[in-house]
């Protein structure tokens, strides 16, 4: 039997329609002006190349400018915290990473933004492992050998960093606790310091970025002993894993893009579908390969679902060091 008209469907239909109206508009004009890309990271450096290469095609894919802005400070979250507290629309995106989404929490005392409450994650956009390198000349030949060096006497090791906190730092602090090793640590202000205190033997390895130590492996005077991702590095293909060689070690700094919370679903679906498109270019992916990155684009849940197991990992391994920064 036919069900009797209710006022009351009437009446939730027209709410629906009052409230899905603005946000239903806004996504499909959407973007109808230039679009802010927040890179937290100086000017010039790796990060910075990633967010301005993507920006170029982004745009075209959007059909207006994306213009990068560098906020830096304070490990990339002064850049964060100023696009959380952003209006939701999706005219102001972030290009964060392990150090934003993952470290902060841990390391930092006082953190102005929620890593996971106050952000959409939109999509994940490059990967890159990094390279745990020895000098050529007296650096130990094998992965093998390096390990049973660690194990046996690490503590009369000491290894360089990019800092306090950073993925050279931090990734070593894995491997240590997975070894059960405990080499000295060495922080320097970034990675050209590292890699020339350990070409002058001030220290016996480091665990860098690709692009840093890239230069002095083609010219002989550094060895890769290993890659610390998922799977062998195309830069280095002939370095195994660490992972595959039986030590629980994956580190991969990891970079996408992120929104403020309540941002339209449908904006954030844009951005994602927009990201992919622009991933597609042979011209970006050359470039971002050539400095030891790769694309690996996700759609939103995905790359929520990764960032939220990212937090949990890198929670294990900062808490156990006691580091905490201002």
């Amino acid at each position: 039997m036919r069900q009797p008209f209710r006022w009351a469907n009437l009446f939730l239909l027209g709410l629906f329609m009052c409230l899905w109206g603005p946000l239903g508009a806004l996504a499909q004009d959407y973007p109808n002006r230039p679009v802010r890309l927040v890179v937290p990271f100086p000017p010039g450096g790796v990060v910075d190349i990633s967010g301005r290469l993507l920006a170029e095609e982004l745009g075209r894919q959007l059909g207006v400018n994306v213009i990068v802005e560098n906020k830096v400070g304070a490990g990339g979250t002064i850049g964060a915290g100023e696009v959380a507290r952003s209006p939701a629309d999706g005219y102001t995106i972030l290009l964060g990473g392990a150090a934003t989404h993952a470290f902060a929490p841990w390391v930092y005392k006082q953190l102005r933004y929620d890593p996971v409450k106050d952000f959409v994650a939109v999509t994940q956009f490059t990967e890159g492992p990094l390279a745990l390198c020895v000098d050529a000349a007296s650096g130990p030949g094998t992965l093998a050998e390096f390990l049973k060096s660690m194990r046996s006497g690490g503590a009369a090791l000491n290894y360089a960093s990019n800092g306090n906190g950073t993925f050279p730092h931090l990734s070593v602090e894995m491997m240590n606790q997975a070894l059960g090793a405990k080499p000295q640590h060495v922080p320097f202000p970034g990675g050209a310091q590292a890699i020339t205190a350990l070409l002058g033997g001030q220290v016996q390895f480091t665990q860098n970025h690709i692009p840093v130590v890239q230069t002095h492996v083609k010219s002989g005077r550094l060895r890769v002993l290993a890659t610390t991702g998922v799977t062998r590095s195309p830069s280095f293909p002939d370095a195994p894993t660490l992972k595959e060689s039986g030590i629980d070690v994956v580190a991969s700094a990891w970079f996408g893009l992120f929104v403020p919370a309540g941002t339209p679903p449908a904006v954030v679906e844009r951005l994602h579908k927009a990201t992919a498109a622009a991933a597609n270019s042979a011209a970006l992916r050359e470039r971002l390969a050539a400095q030891g990155d790769e694309v690996k684009v996700e759609g939103p849940a995905r790359f929520q679902a990764f960032q939220v197991a990212e937090l949990e990992k890198w929670r294990r391994v900062i808490t156990s060091t006691g580091l905490k920064l201002d």
